[in-house]
């Protein structure tokens, strides 16, 4: 039976891989590439983080009470300093500055590394133990989303 944990950090080697596509394009100078690539991995970071806020975060609180503090809490956070990154790598690779969306890759990826990290160790199997009987649905309602 897969769990959570299992899924979402599978959507995290799939994303970690277009990234490394995007950015080796942005080496290249290869902007038709750079452009796919890019624009793929930023769609599928921000649906990963959208199901993450929508649908696992709010019912591991709901589960645990853990809605004010706790990992939920510190993941929106650092999802919220992502933000102004992804548009910076979004709009370099609107205007072909190779230069500009390595920089902005590395911002992320500092972020981003331990970030999933926490995820992997901590944020995900907690989802799993708290749902129990009910990580398949709750499962089921983030792959509608992850598409």
């Amino acid at each position: 039976m897969e769990s959570i944990s299992s899924y979402m950090q599978q959507d995290h080697v799939v994303i970690d891989g277009i990234a490394e596509r995007a950015l080796a394009a942005a080496e290249a100078r290869d902007w038709a590439a750079l452009a796919r690539d890019a624009a793929e991995f930023l769609r599928r970071l921000r649906q990963h983080i959208e199901v993450e806020e929508k649908v696992l975060f709010p019912a591991f609180e709901q589960r645990t009470g853990m809605s004010a503090a706790g990992p939920s809490v510190q993941m929106r956070e650092e999802h919220q300093q992502m933000q102004p990154i992804l548009a910076q790598m979004q709009a370099a690779a609107a205007a072909q500055d190779g230069a500009g969306y390595q920089r902005a890759t590395k911002a992320l990826l500092d972020i981003l590394m331990p970030h999933n990290q926490k995820e992997e160790q901590m944020m995900y199997p907690m989802l799993d133990e708290a749902l129990g009987e009910d990580a398949q649905a709750l499962l089921a309602d983030a792959k509608k989303v992850l598409v």
